[in-house]
């Protein structure tokens, strides 16, 4: 990999917005998701100034699937590996299945991360620098662990969040976080229902948290399978890999087959924090992308399209010769989310059957798009109508509370159990 490229200087007005340009040249912290699809963004927006990519991986695999409803064009559109017209929500008690105008689809990591190197690749005014990592940012200056400094005229920062932001978030709000195992399977005999996606399958031990397993079949005989937890902390991996186990066999048991082969694995933790992008990591002009910009959804996770979007307006800003932050989303959605995640908090054990109480008694297409930020007053209503009326009013009183305190968790790991940071 070639030497980055010196970048010249360029510092922060006294409120802290970049008042570089981008033909000073243009360093991105972070090649996840966010900062290739923003780098990909810039290109196509005809930026022409030197961008740095700086990323401490050194290579690329299938590491994540990003599951949505695709509501609208996206630049990775091509690469969606399956597409379900209906989706399910299981508990104990009952199924919902719905269908709706717009389908739920897979994205893989790797098909994604190739489409976009190999656009960057073909640009001329785009490095890549792998395997290093950026030890501090101050001005215009990028500090990495090779020692050496670089400068930028405008830095876009997509760097995980820090440990004290995702604890925070905006004021002193409620956190879970959205903790996941998966493994892509294969079986001896159908286990899956192909045309169906089990969005939530709340059938197993909700000791933990609020717990279910993720299913995206790509045929009778082959699905994607996660264990995924919300909690108020982090979780043992062992208990997510235990829960996964425990699904999987149950699966397998109920279609009188098992488990042939494993094609791949995943792993992660989202933080699932109201307002997490409206909390600054650090002063001194850099723009958050990405998690750090508070991508995921306060209340579901979702993160994908709020990075499409996100990045889209960056670029145009760019390209326009005005690089500024930018909100990812409104403060009225971070404030529904807000009260959301303090009921599911305050009651975990009634999380299951009010997640299945949406999808049940919301019609699809507005319940779709309320998911993905795409609606409009009725959608809302349509919602909050479906909810409890009572228990969601006294957390939307505690949420508007000035000086309101931080829920605790009703639940915590069991003793002996080791939690990861986040």
């Amino acid at each position: 990999m070639p030497a980055a490229p010196s970048l010249a200087r360029r510092s922060a007005d006294p409120a802290g917005r970049p008042s570089g340009s981008p033909g000073d040249g243009i360093a991105i912290l972070g090649a996840g998701l966010a900062g290739l699809s923003l780098a990909v963004r810039l290109v196509e927006a005809g930026v022409r100034a030197p961008i740095t990519l700086l990323e401490p991986r050194t290579g690329y695999g299938d590491d994540r699937t990003w599951g949505f409803w695709e509501t609208e064009p996206h630049p990775f559109a091509h690469l969606v590996a399956e597409r379900w017209p209906a989706w399910r929500v299981r508990t104990p008690a009952a199924a919902h299945i719905r269908r709706g105008s717009v389908p739920y689809v897979r994205l893989p990591a790797a098909a994604v991360y190739r489409d976009a190197l190999a656009r960057l690749d073909r640009a001329g005014n785009v490095v890549r620098r792998m395997g290093v990592r950026v030890t501090g940012v101050a001005g215009a200056q990028v500090a990495l662990d090779t020692g050496e400094r670089l400068h930028a005229g405008v830095i876009y920062d997509g760097r995980p969040p820090e440990a004290t932001q995702i604890a925070s978030g905006h004021g002193r709000g409620p956190r879970l976080l959205q903790q996941f195992v998966g493994r892509r399977v294969r079986t001896g005999r159908p286990a899956f229902e192909p045309g169906v996606a089990d969005l939530m399958d709340f059938r197993v031990s909700q000791r933990h948290g609020i717990a279910f397993l993720y299913v995206l079949p790509s045929g009778p005989c082959e699905a994607l399978v996660e264990a995924t937890v919300f909690a108020g902390q982090p979780v043992g991996a062992e208990v997510l890999d235990r829960l996964l186990a425990e699904g999987l066999a149950a699966r397998c048991r109920a279609a009188d087959t098992q488990v042939t082969e494993v094609l791949g694995t995943e792993r992660g933790a989202i933080p699932m924090v109201p307002g997490l992008g409206r909390t600054p990591a650090r002063a001194g002009g850099t723009i958050a992308i990405g998690t750090r910009a508070g991508a995921p959804r306060g209340a579901t996770g979702y993160a994908y399209l709020p990075i499409q979007r996100h990045v889209a307006v960056l670029a145009a800003d760019a390209a326009a010769g005005r690089p500024r932050g930018r909100g990812m989303r409104g403060a009225g959605t971070d404030w529904l989310d807000q009260v959301f995640l303090r009921r599911l908090l305050r009651a975990p054990d009634a999380g299951p059957a009010l997640l299945a109480r949406l999808f049940d008694r919301v019609p699809a297409d507005r319940l779709v798009r309320f998911l993905m930020e795409r609606g409009g007053v009725r959608d809302h209503l349509a919602v909050m109508s479906a909810l409890p009326t009572l228990p969601l009013l006294r957390e939307a009183l505690a949420a508007s509370a000035p000086h309101r305190s931080r829920l605790r968790p009703a639940r915590t790991a069991a003793a002996g159990e080791t939690a990861p940071n986040p």
